[in-house]
């Protein structure tokens, strides 16, 4: 594949209008049809009370000032903690939400006019952040193998050019769920090698992986050197409004990366940082990260059983909270479409792909679904969309322009 095919619109994502926010049209089908709303990736239940305490305790003795740039030192020795090889003096910084670990990752290795690998479907910040940072996305698509997702290395391979600077991927992956395994670890080290480029990998669902241990690229021969390892407490914690991120990187990246950050948000919330600092101390301690991944299995059987009784073929993901699911028939192909008619007749909503391909027509007949919800929550959503199942061999005629 040439990277020509790869990069439309003149070599950069098409932006999407801002009429066309696929979360807030998820959220108001889902008030407005009194719908189970599985389109937003946030859980619903907290994370361990003990983070919670640990920051009340903060802002009660008075931390709510500025903090130190690169972060609290309680939440630097933390994170050091779990990743060994990493100073927190000199290649942690922390960051104001993994997004801007990501947007900051980028502004330190970019110059303009670089192009950024990214894998597709993607987070649908990215080619934001990318263009933000004077760079070009290149989207290469996932390859979907039945009922999972697949890499593409010789697509991958297809689309070096000589401008290419950075692979951007995520792994456990949002939206897919797929998961890099060794095997897919050592091809895209073996990329980045050869070509020498430069990664920035979002870890934020590390956590999650659900069958099977999470791996860094950063871990694999040669490649500490090249990567940018981007995490957070949203996803393993169960905090996604608190916005506290980090970003692991060799001493010479980490001092570029602190200084984007310092001008684009300083410091992330100080008293929110000692919690997490609280709660990951605990969580390891405790063994609550495994227990959590048992729950999220759990969740995930549910919703996959529900989305497959009622015709729209899920997929299976390896890790992370989401399952992309395909239309089928009996709904509209158009995403957008295909979530009202669920929110409006069978009360539930997932959210529409199109913000997360490059490619016109990519998203059509995809809905990804959420599973960080109580496990009655996903019950009585697959007990709605049974509905659907005496349909799913039904042609629909609505909004459908199928070939």
């Amino acid at each position: 594949m040439a990277s020509s095919d790869l990069l439309p619109v003149t070599g950069a994502v098409r932006p999407r209008s801002p009429g066309a926010d696929i979360y807030s049209h998820t959220d108001g089908l889902a008030a407005r049809y009194e719908a189970v709303n599985l389109g937003r990736g946030a859980p619903d239940f907290d994370g361990p009370p003990v983070l919670r305490r640990a920051a009340q305790r903060a802002m009660r003795s008075g931390l709510n000032q500025y903090g130190p740039s690169a972060g609290q030192p309680e939440l630097l020795r933390a994170l050091a903690a779990g990743a060994a090889p990493y100073d927190p003096a000199t290649e942690i910084t922390v960051t104001a939400g993994t997004t801007e670990a990501v947007a900051v990752a980028l502004e330190a290795l970019l110059c303009a006019g670089d192009e950024v690998l990214l894998l597709e479907p993607f987070y649908e910040s990215y080619p934001a952040l990318v263009r933000r940072a004077g760079g070009i996305p290149v989207p290469v698509p996932l390859v979907r193998q039945g009922d999972a997702y697949v890499l593409d290395s010789d697509a991958l391979k297809d689309a070096v050019t000589g401008r290419t600077r950075v692979l951007l991927f995520n792994s456990p992956h949002n939206p897919t769920g797929w998961t890099a395994s060794g095997a897919d670890l050592e091809a895209l080290a073996a990329l980045v090698l050869s070509h020498g480029l430069w990664v920035v990998s979002d870890e934020v669902y590390e956590e999650l992986a659900l069958d099977g241990p999470h791996r860094s690229i950063a871990t694999l021969p040669g490649m500490r050197e090249r990567t940018v390892v981007c995490s957070g407490a949203a996803k393993s914690l169960n905090v996604c409004g608190w916005r506290v991120g980090w970003a692991y990187a060799p001493a010479g990246v980490t001092a570029r990366l602190r200084e984007a950050h310092r001008v684009l948000s300083y410091c992330a919330p100080v008293p929110l940082q000692l919690g997490v600092a609280a709660g990951l101390d605990w969580a390891h301690r405790t063994g609550w990260f495994g227990q959590q991944r048992e729950h999220y299995r759990e969740r995930r059987d549910v919703l996959v059983a529900g989305l497959a009784a009622a015709g729209l073929r899920p997929s299976v993901p390896a890790g992370g909270f989401m399952v992309i699911a395909e239309t089928g028939p009996a709904l509209p192909a158009d995403p957008m479409a295909a979530n009202e008619v669920l929110a409006r007749e069978f009360g539930v909503t997932g959210l529409p792909l199109s913000g997360f391909h490059a490619r016109p027509g990519a998203a059509r007949g995809l809905l990804r679904f959420a599973f960080c919800k109580e496990t009655a929550v996903l019950a009585e959503a697959a007990r709605r969309l049974s509905a659907l199942a005496p349909a799913a061999g039904e042609e629909t005629t609505a909004d459908d322009d199928r070939p």
